[in-house]
């Protein structure tokens, strides 16, 4: 299979089905880079070669609790895996589409050169119809183990100086909904950075004030992720988020499936074992762990 793949400039007076150049993704709210949405529930994610390779040799047990990564696009050259869904082993809808470097006003539109590389992942929040964001930077060491001195001098310090190197967890982005009472609230990173403590807790109960069931759903989900931790020995998420979706307007006939959704994201600087001339580590993340944990207690509160 051949990627299409052109520049924005490139499109200048060419006749282009409107169908074919992807669209930005609406509901980001953490990551240097700009999604675009794919159809069935997809994501194209700009990405280097490291988290290609991750997803790619992942192992199994952290499949559980990674979004679905269907394929991966290097260049020209596509590859789906052998699990990906149904739409993407059979319906090829990698082909002909066309990502530009940028659509005026959209926030596609930036300073980086278009990406070669990118994976395409579930949505979360594919068939919400009113989903509340969360984004939380998990763990207490953002850098990986290839990093250049410079890179761990800034990342650690900027664990040390936020809630990262005491609980386990960094606000990067959140997004509630408005309802009849309330405006949008949304929350960028650099203000996660500035919270303390005590702003995180608050910021988080304000998430979090959804149906009882609905919060038992996401205990629920939580410790599951928190028991694959507890059993993948020499992993280590560093840099990695936990991404939480909630629907917000769930009517009776909503699926379970559509109410929370939990995954880990963001491997760019995770390993394990064997990953690409990685060190060797022994036992579980505590400090992920330690985040899941913390979250854990302002959940169940």
């Amino acid at each position: 299979m051949v990627l299409n793949i052109k520049r924005a400039s490139s499109l200048d007076g060419a006749t282009v089905n409107v169908q074919d150049i992807l669209k930005p993704f609406d509901h980001q709210v953490g990551g240097h880079t700009p999604f675009t949405s794919l159809a069935h529930g997809h994501l194209l994610k700009p990405c280097d070669e490291r988290e290609i390779y991750f997803y790619q040799k992942m192992p199994k047990i952290l499949k559980k609790i990674a979004p679905l990564c269907c394929s991966t696009i290097q260049g020209s050259s596509v590859s789906t895996f052998d699990d990906s869904c149904h739409n993407c082993r059979q319906h090829h809808q990698l082909e002909n589409v066309i990502i530009p470097e940028s659509i005026e006003g959209s926030p596609i539109l930036n300073k980086r050169k278009l990406s070669k590389n990118f994976i395409v992942l579930s949505d979360l929040t594919y068939r919400m119809k009113s989903p509340r964001i969360l984004d939380l930077k998990l763990g207490t060491r953002q850098h990986g183990d290839q990093a250049t001195m410079a890179k761990i001098a800034c990342m650690t310090a900027k664990c040390q100086s936020t809630t990262s190197a005491s609980l386990g967890i960094r606000l990067c982005g959140m997004k509630c909904p408005p309802c009849d009472s309330k405006n949008q609230m949304a929350i960028n990173k650099y203000e996660g950075r500035a919270m303390d403590k005590l702003e995180l807790f608050m910021a988080l109960q304000q998430f979090f004030d959804v149906p009882e069931m609905v919060l038992e759903l996401v205990q629920r989900k939580l410790i599951a992720i928190r028991d694959v931790l507890n059993e993948a020995d020499g992993v280590r998420l560093f840099g990695a988020s936990l991404l939480i979706v909630i629907e917000s307007e769930p009517s009776e006939s909503t699926p379970i499936d559509n109410l929370v959704r939990i995954k880990v994201v963001d491997f760019a600087n995770s390993t394990f074992n064997g990953f690409q001339g990685d060190n060797f580590y022994e036992g579980r993340d505590e400090g992920s762990i330690l985040g899941l944990e913390t979250l854990l207690g302002i959940v169940q509160a």
